[in-house]
This record gives structure tokens, C-alpha cells and sequence, in this order.
């Protein structure tokens, strides 16, 4: 873990960018060793560089300010790895800088994907179950028709009367010139084969 947090605050005006010099790399191997007043020393050297870097390629200050924070967590981690004559000190730097805002990026642009891929799959189930909810309607309607026809004609007479036509039982009484009895009987009775027929 790195031996103090950089205030996320972008370029410190204090601290203006200078150009690598001899005691850069004595810096980075005392970082490699532990060392925090060098790690300190080489923030205030380079900081904001490397959060320039980050802003060049992210376009976002906030999120410039973490991927620069995370530059410099990777530095405390990898300075054993820094090799003299390899480099600059600010080109190593600015290469760490680089990797983290262009990860950070790919990062976003999946994150964007995968909600794309999900919006877009979501709006096709939703599609597919209209499409199923239709065709389930569909043949309902057409085993509703096709049980109707099984029907002895009174009996589908009085359920076309009562339930397309909304006529009440008395009205079906009257429109059929029959009892009320009579129409209770055949609506339970053509009520029952209904039943039975889409049952089975």
C-alpha cells in the first residue's frame, strides 16, 4: 500500500511538471525500497503529468483524478521494476498513466455494452411475449368459437344472448318467449359443455 493517498485534486499549481534530472531515477529505487519521503517527493515531481495524462485520454476531471490515483498506487507497486537506461523517469510514469485511463475507458465503454445488450434483449422478450400473449388470445378465441359450434343451438342462442349480447336473463326470457327457469337451465347447461369442451 502506498505510504500516503495524493489528494484527487488534478494538477497542483504549487508543484509545477519539471523535466527529468539525475536524482528522478534515485527516487523511483528509493520508492522501490520503501521509501516515502521519495514517493512524496516524486508525486510532487510529476503529479501533474500524470494526471494530464489521464485527463488527455479520459475527458473527465473527476474520472481523471481516480485514474491518476490508481497510476500512482500501480508506482508504489511496480518501482522495482523501473531499469535505468530503459527510459525516463516521466515517460515510465506517463506510461503507467496511459495504461490506466485507456483500461478505465475500455472499462466504461463495456459497462455501456453490456447495459446496451441488455436493453436490447430485454426489448425482445418484451416483444416475443406480446407476440405470444396475441397468439395465445388468438387460439383462445378461435377454441372459444369452435366449443360454441359443439353447442346445441338453445343453448348457444342464450350464451351468445347473454354474454356478446349482454342481455340479462329476464330480457332473454322475453326476447326468446320462454321462462327464466328455461334460461337458467340452458346458460348452466351451455356453461358446462364450455367447460368440458376448452377443458379438454
Amino acid at each position: 500500500m502506498p505510504p500516503f493517498s495524493p489528494e484527487p485534486t488534478g494538477p497542483n499549481p504549487a508543484a509545477p511538471a519539471r523535466p527529468d534530472d539525475a536524482g528522478a531515477a534515485e527516487l523511483v529505487h528509493a520508492v522501490a525500497a520503501g521509501d516515502r519521503a521519495a514517493f512524496a517527493r516524486l508525486y510532487d515531481r510529476y503529479g501533474s503529468r500524470v494526471y494530464g495524462m489521464a485527463l488527455r485520454i479520459v475527458g473527465d476531471p473527476a474520472l481523471a483524478e481516480d485514474v491518476a490515483q490508481d497510476a500512482w498506487l500501480s508506482v508504489w507497486d511496480s518501482a522495482a521494476g523501473f531499469r535505468d537506461g530503459r527510459g525516463s523517469v516521466a515517460g515510465w510514469l506517463l506510461a503507467i498513466a496511459h495504461r490506466r485511463a485507456v483500461d478505465a475507458v475500455r472499462a466504461i465503454e463495456a459497462g455501456r455494452r453490456r447495459a446496451d445488450r441488455a436493453a436490447r434483449l430485454d426489448a425482445a422478450i418484451v416483444a416475443d411475449a406480446a407476440a405470444d400473449a396475441g397468439l395465445l388470445r388468438a387460439e383462445e378465441h378461435r377454441a372459444v368459437a369452435w366449443c360454441l359450434e359443439q353447442l346445441t343451438a338453445r343453448q348457444r342462442e342464450v350464451l351468445e344472448l347473454a354474454y356478446v349480447g349482454g342481455l340479462t336473463q329476464s330480457q332473454i326470457a322475453t326476447r326468446l318467449s320462454i321462462g327464466v327457469s328455461a334460461v337458467k337451465s340452458r346458460v348452466r347447461d351451455g356453461m358446462v359443455a364450455m367447460r368440458r369442451c376448452l377443458g379438454a
